[in-house]
């Protein structure tokens, strides 16, 4: 779990736990293991912190109070083309990758207006 408002985690006691890297957590970039994401040629020849690391998974950002997928592999970059959320009602569903990104906010529900209407 990330706060977006200072990057502050937590990391669930989970068989994932040692698969995801916070080290760059200040900056707002965390890596996240991925089901299909596993070819890190092109992330490692613009990150020098994933490629000496070796790190192997989805780079999440995390800026302006929203987070997105930076860097993933998947059919037509699903995960990857989804625009930043500080939502509730938008989460970023990666299915290839079987990564779900849902936000939680902790605002009353008299004090919440919906930035999107589903029908």
């Amino acid at each position: 779990m990330i706060n977006l408002k200072n990057n502050e985690y937590l990391v669930y006691d989970t068989e994932y736990k040692n698969n995801i890297d916070v080290t760059r957590y200040e900056e707002g970039i965390f890596y996240v293991p991925g089901k299909i994401t596993t070819e890190m040629d092109e992330l490692y020849q613009e990150d020098s912190y994933a490629r000496d690391n070796q790190i192997v998974g989805i780079k999440i950002l995390v800026k302006d109070e929203k987070v997105s997928v930076i860097y993933q592999e998947s059919p037509k970059d699903t995960c990857q083309l989804q625009r930043p959320t500080s939502s509730p009602l938008m989460p970023i569903v990666c299915l290839p990758n079987e990564l779900v990104i849902n936000v939680y906010t902790d605002i009353e529900s008299n004090q919440f207006i919906p930035d999107s209407v589903l029908e």
